[in-house]
């Protein structure tokens, strides 16, 4: 099945491909009728007869319409075109948080003061109309210092509490990124808002240390690292981070949910008050 959006399509003219994953393709496009750029995700063809793929899309864009809050994408148009699936959404020109990471610790780190509580409030969103995103990590936050930031891929966000979990079979696949995942995520236990501060956790200490919080030999050495209780240093890799926000990025990585910050506002209003730094980096 060839791609029908390497050519103009209706009201959609192709700009340039952004990035191929395992199911989908995201291009940027020219919505010629409204006359503003779009982002178009359109499943791969194998992705096409797999029915969960479809699903996933679906449910991507179903929330992407419903949920209208500041630092999340907004989805925009939902079609079908030579028997490939796609949705249309927000284009938010910026590059993503772990594209920085890549460029380098000098290079970014005088806008953390100011990125890292921003980090917070697309959760905010969420948790506010009753979701888990599931998925947080650098791959998944757009940001620039003029534009803002965005939270996005929802294909794993959830209903807060999921009690229906419990019906499902003790072999369901465990969904999430292994790098980030909450040891709640691991144990396939219902998930509130607190799993996705401990994904937090761990993002935000790549941006103060510029590695991953936890690395294995193997995804099951990776995940017991995760419920091992041991939470990753960060002073010792970064002496300018204040003992203040070490501890508070400490009790975001907490193995017990119940030794988090109760809630996403609760962790926001607390990252608000705090120095990040002892000295704040200067720009390069």
């Amino acid at each position: 099945m060839a791609n029908p959006f390497e050519n103009q399509k209706g009201r959609y003219r192709p700009l340039r491909l952004v990035y191929t994953g395992q199911y989908a393709k995201l291009w940027k496009m020219r919505d010629t009728r409204e006359d503003i750029d779009v982002g178009l995700k359109v499943l791969l063809p194998a992705a096409m007869r797999d029915r969960k793929q479809r699903a996933l899309l679906r449910h991507e864009f179903e929330l992407g319409s419903t949920l209208d809050f500041p630092g999340l994408v907004r989805a925009y148009e939902w079609g079908k075109e030579q028997g490939c699936y796609y949705y249309t959404m927000e284009w938010f020109p910026a590059p993503s948080v772990k594209g920085l990471v890549l460029l380098g610790y000098e290079t970014y780190a005088p806008v953390l003061p100011t990125l890292i509580p921003m980090l917070f409030e697309p959760l905010l969103s969420l948790a506010k109309a009753g979701y888990v995103h599931r998925d947080v990590k650098p791959d998944n936050y757009l940001f620039s210092p003029e534009k803002g930031i965005r939270l996005i891929d929802y294909a794993l966000v959830q209903k807060r509490g999921g009690w229906w979990r419990r019906l499902l079979p003790k072999g369901k696949v465990t969904q999430g990124t292994a790098t980030y995942m909450s040891p709640e995520q691991i144990r396939k236990e219902p998930l509130d808002e607190r799993a996705d501060l401990y994904c937090l956790g761990g993002t935000i200490v790549e941006l103060l240390t510029g590695s991953v919080p936890f690395s294995g030999t193997s995804l099951g050495d990776l995940l017991g690292k995760h419920l091992s209780g041991v939470i990753p240093p960060i002073l010792s890799k970064n002496k300018n981070v204040t003992e203040e926000f070490n501890q508070f990025v400490r009790s975001l990585l907490a193995p017990k949910r119940e030794d988090r910050p109760r809630t996403v506002a609760d962790a926001y209003a607390a990252v608000k008050r705090m120095k990040l730094f002892v000295n704040p980096p200067k720009p390069v």
